[in-house]
């Protein structure tokens, strides 16, 4: 079931106290080069909580015990040489990680944080009095100069006292294991000038995981930016990780793991693993009318709304304020919408209905849409998926390399894989996690978590072909250099929807398999 991915990592964990070694960042490196340091320092713990007061809604409060934990965490009662092992074990490993959100555009890249305001919609599907709906956001975008300095952290500090503990709780990841998240730096700078060029830069709206966070895909956004395109990435409160709104409000995560109608589930098994397509299309009958009713169901049909509303706020000059100096400088007739996971899954939904959408991609999402299945998505995608005959994803989910769920959405049955707009990779070796920053920054149980592709070969394939990707559809690069790109990266494997032609083969000759 589309949801039981996620919800089988719902459960919460009790944070112990940690030695100060294992908060620092570099962790294990520290540990091995010092002796355990003293046990009366005090060190940052992501289950501390944080009381942030009403005239400081950003948790800059936050700023000095981050860097109190630091210093506490460099604080040893040990001789200078053991010092200066630990010191840099810990910044080397920082060091690593921050080497990785880099970008090598001709552009600098600045970023601010803002926030979207829908009126016409609730916070919550099932409570309209929680209207408006807020979507929290953060802009990377072509800036003038060249920011070579690391200025920007990796999360504000309202996302370190208020997302990163929930996304410990959320994927029962110790808080060690996330202190790289605290650590690092981008090579970004807030509120950088913005770059200006003919005719305008295209924006880009990205839609964040199930669970996760904005910030999740830094190293792609501030890839694109450095090459010309303006990234907004929101948050889907609710559905994200724990996000702070603009006016202090913490929208907590909401459960996933039950839904409404148990014929929703019901019918996305035999989707994902029926006998045949006649077995499909009546699953599908009932997984339509069910959708509605269901938690999973809302929650899809929110995320895509949530993204036509940003980009058609973006395209008729409704965005905030703090956005339009950079958007000044967009071209609003050139939008992408680009997501991972269930975001990838909006960002494929969403796109055909803005009329100034020219593409989509996305990252591992199962298609949630029932008007997707047997049916053409009607734009150019790019459906870049994980390496599920390895790993698996969601459950039944049958382990042939020969089809995926997603072979039944975004392009009619009978046709299937005749499309050349709809380009279908697998990344051999990746998991569905691996797709996003935390295989860079997060070293533990790396292949348990992410896969055995090293996270780096992981980042550098989706940033390359996804950018390719987007410079052919929004730019006019010739179709060529998506096959360039794709073969620069030999985890990648083109995908055909094998069984469903078969299938249909099958069908039209009186058989079956």
């Amino acid at each position: 079931m589309p949801w039981q991915f996620h919800a089988r990592i719902q459960a919460g964990v009790r944070f112990q106290s940690q030695r100060a070694s294992d908060r620092c960042p570099g962790g294990g490196a520290a540990r091995a080069a010092a002796p355990a340091p003293d046990r009366s320092a005090r060190a940052w713990r992501l289950g501390r909580p944080y009381e942030l007061s009403s005239a400081d809604p950003f948790g800059t409060m936050v700023r000095s015990k981050r860097r109190a934990a630091w210093e506490s965490c460099m604080k040893p009662r040990t001789s200078f040489a053991v010092l200066s092992l630990a010191i840099l074990a810990c910044l080397s490993a920082r060091a690593t990680a921050e080497d990785l959100l880099s970008a090598d555009g001709r552009y600098g890249v600045g970023v601010l944080r803002t926030e979207f305001v829908d009126s016409a919609r609730a916070m919550q599907v099932a409570n309209q009095a929680s209207a408006p709906r807020r979507l929290p956001a953060v802009v990377w975008y072509p800036a003038q100069a060249a920011t070579q300095d690391r200025a920007v952290g990796y999360l504000s500090d309202a996302g370190i006292a208020t997302t990163l503990p929930a996304i410990a709780r959320l994927f029962a990841y110790p808080p060690a294991d996330l202190q790289p998240l605290v650590s690092a730096r981008v090579r970004a700078k807030a509120g950088a000038r913005p770059a200006r060029i003919k005719g305008g830069f295209p924006v880009v709206i990205y839609s964040h995981g199930l669970f996760l966070y904005p910030e999740q895909n830094t190293a792609l956004a501030i890839q694109l930016a450095s090459h010309g395109y303006i990234v907004v990435s929101i948050a889907h409160p609710g559905d994200a990780a724990d996000v702070r709104l603009q006016d202090g409000t913490v929208v907590p995560t909401q459960p996933m793991g039950q839904t409404d109608d148990p014929r929703f589930a019901e019918a996305w098994k035999i989707l994902a693993a029926g006998p045949d397509l006649s077995a499909r299309r009546q699953a599908l009958a009932i997984y339509a009318q069910a959708q509605p009713g269901s938690r999973v169901g809302r929650a899809a049909t929110q995320w895509r709304d949530d993204a036509i509303f940003v980009a058609n706020a973006i395209h008729a000059q409704h965005e905030p304020q703090a956005l339009r100096q950079v958007m000044e400088h967009a071209d609003r007739n050139r939008l992408a919408f680009v997501g991972m996971s269930m975001g990838g899954a909006a960002a494929a939904a969403g796109c055909r209905h803005v009329v100034a959408c020219q593409a989509a991609v996305n990252l591992d999402g199962q298609n949630l849409d029932a008007d997707l299945y047997d049916s053409p998505v009607q734009r150019p995608l790019l459906l870049m998926l994980s390496d599920w005959p390895r790993y698996g994803l969601l459950p039944p989910q049958p382990t042939d390399p020969a089809f995926s769920p997603n072979d039944l959405a975004y392009e009619p049955w009978r046709t299937a894989g005749q499309d050349p707009r709809i380009v279908r990779l697998r990344a051999q070796g990746l998991r569905h996690l691996g797709f996003t920053d935390l295989g860079l920054l997060v070293g533990q149980k790396r292949v348990e978590r992410f896969g055995d592709l090293a996270p780096a070969d992981a980042a550098a394939a989706v940033n390359d072909v996804v950018l390719t990707f987007l410079d052919v559809q929004l730019r006019g690069q010739a179709p060529a250099a998506l096959d360039s790109a794709i073969a620069r990266h030999p985890a990648l494997v083109p995908h055909e929807p094998v069984q469903v032609q078969r299938w249909i083969e099958q069908e039209q000759a009186g058989t079956k398999d």
